[in-house]
């Protein structure tokens, strides 16, 4: 079974408005919310043999990362849930492939990295409530 690779991104400055428009929505429906912070996550299915060397990492985290901005890419996530947090992941149904996985898949063969075969982003979002 090939081990599915996680690249966490945190949000860069023009995504800032996402957390407070999706904070607001939500509001409605749940008064307790106090706040929302958001990260994309990048699920690499990496069929090689080994795991990715430290020169494949570098590459992998370089592709999903934002050219202007440094150390916006990590193996762990940013969002380090409390106790009165909730973590919520929302992305595509994993039993079919989507066109960005496709597109993401081919610019990874581009740049070497052929042991990459499928690549499915999911927003990944920090509830804070007030209980």
């Amino acid at each position: 079974m090939s081990p599915v690779l996680h690249f966490y991104v945190r949000p860069s400055g023009h995504e800032g408005a996402a957390p407070g428009h999706t904070r607001r929505k939500l509001q409605g429906k749940l008064p307790e919310l106090q706040g929302v912070e958001t990260e994309l996550c990048y699920n690499v299915n990496w069929t090689a043999e080994a795991l990715p060397s430290a020169e494949e990492t570098k590459k992998l985290m370089w592709l999903f990362g934002c050219p202007l901005l440094l150390d916006d890419v990590a193996r762990e996530s940013w969002l380090l849930p409390g106790s009165n947090d909730l973590l919520l992941e929302v992305g595509p149904r994993l039993n079919f492939s989507t066109p960005t996985s496709t597109n993401i898949v081919s610019v990874c063969r581009a740049t070497g990295l052929g042991p990459v075969d499928r690549v499915e982003t999911t927003r990944r979002y920090r509830l804070s409530v007030w209980l």
